[in-house]
Parts: structure tokens; sequence; C-alpha cells
């Protein structure tokens, strides 16, 4: 995993899920938000940090009891303990919301070790307690008191992952605000910071214009007359 740079986390941490989500749309990108992943603590802080990706697949059997009587390795444990300090643990079993891959312990192990977050396409054991944590946990099947093991199994790491019909490569960037999560690819991160930076700061000045009686016809989205007036504000500023 190549961590990522203070100034980048700085400057993501800065800028609402949407606002990402809208320049990466406009980019082209339009599969990037992470539909049906919800926040187990929308007051949680802000979640930004490259993927370390684990995957999941259908149990079996015979390899789960395996591993049960001591007698094949834990991958679960061994790849989630191992997510490196500042990287968002992204999780995906295909979708096995039913059952739950973490809870309040492995969370607190991960928020101890620096993790910046996690993301799972699953449900959460003990929701409450996990809600309560600092670390932000986004998950798509709330409250899930089953273990994952009685359904899927974990099988590698570090490889291209789907959650939401998003697709997830090490490495991307991972935001995540009480809106959701978004997927941003590493190689234009920096960018869309930038981009989203701009764009949230217009639409802000667009919110104290339509407060203050603007029309909402030509204000937003900004015409070319408001946008001369935006223009001759960032100069004045």
């Amino acid at each position: 995993m190549t961590p990522l740079p203070d100034a980048l986390r700085t400057a993501l941490a800065a800028i609402p899920v949407p606002a990402l989500s809208a320049v990466l749309y406009a980019r082209g990108l339009r599969s990037r938000f992470l539909h049906g992943v919800a926040p187990a603590n929308p007051a949680a802080p802000r979640m930004v940090g490259p993927a370390y990706t684990v995957r999941a697949i259908p149990v079996r059997e015979d390899l789960r009891d395996a591993t049960a009587r001591g007698e094949a390795p834990n991958l679960h444990r061994a790849f989630l303990a191992a997510t490196p300090p500042g990287a968002v643990l992204v999780c995906a079993t295909g979708g096995a919301a039913h059952v739950s891959v973490l809870g309040d312990i492995i969370a607190t192990a991960l928020g101890l070790r620096g993790v910046a977050g996690a993301v799972v396409d699953t449900g959460v054991a003990d929701l409450p307690a996990v809600a309560a944590l600092p670390l932000p946990v986004f998950h798509a099947g709330g409250s899930a008191p089953v273990p994952s093991g009685a359904v899927v199994m974990v099988v590698d790491r570090e490889l291209p992952v789907g959650i939401g019909n998003v697709a997830i490569f090490p490495d991307d960037v991972m935001v995540g605000d009480d809106c959701g999560v978004v997927c941003i690819p590493r190689a234009i991160a920096e960018a869309v910071a930038v981009e989203a930076a701009e764009k949230l700061a217009l639409e802000e000045w667009i919110q104290r214009e339509i407060a203050a009686g603007a029309p909402l016809d030509g204000t937003y989205p900004p015409d070319a007359a408001t946008k001369a007036r935006y223009a001759a504000f960032k100069a004045r500023s």
C-alpha cells in the first residue's frame, strides 16, 4: 500500500462526499459512489485513506472447519489485523449483508492500529458498540450478529474487489462521511481534490447569494453573468 500524502488527506477530508462524487461524475466516472453503504455512526470523523482490499467468497465448509480446528490459518483475522495504519479496510464478500465480518473488538483493534476506517458489504456485529467507537465504519447490512463464516470465507487480499457496484482497486482513495462513501482512482485524486474544493467554494457562494434573495434561475446552475460575479468576488477576496 502506498501511503497517502498528508496534504492530500487533509484536502480530501475538508470536502463532502457529494462534491467529490459530482466532480468524478463530470469527469465521466459515474460509478464511484458506493450505493447501499451507510455509516455506523453518521457523526464519526470523516474517513480518508487508500484502500486495503480483502476478498471473501462463498464458504467451503471443510476449509472453514479446518480453520476452526486450528489446522488451517485464519485468513480472516490475519488479513484484517494486517490493515496498514492510515489505510481503509475494504472487505468485499459479494454482498453477504445478513452476516458480519467485524464487530466492536476487531473495530477497536483497527482503531488502535491507526486504521483510517472500514468499508464492508456485510452487516456489523455489536452495531451500537461499533457506532460508539471513533473508527469510521461503513456497512451494507445494519446489525448482523451472525458470523460471516456461516456463508463466506476470506481468501485473499490486495486485489481488485467490488462493493456497491463499484470497482475498488488497492490504493484507490476512499472518502466517507455521513452521506456515504466514494472511491477515487489514485492517479487523479489530487486533481479531483482541487476541482472539488473549487466546486465547494462556488456552491457556498451561490448558497449565500440565494439566501440573500438572488433568483434560482441563472444563479444555480450559474449562467455567464453569475460566473462573472463570482470571479469578481474571488478577485476581491
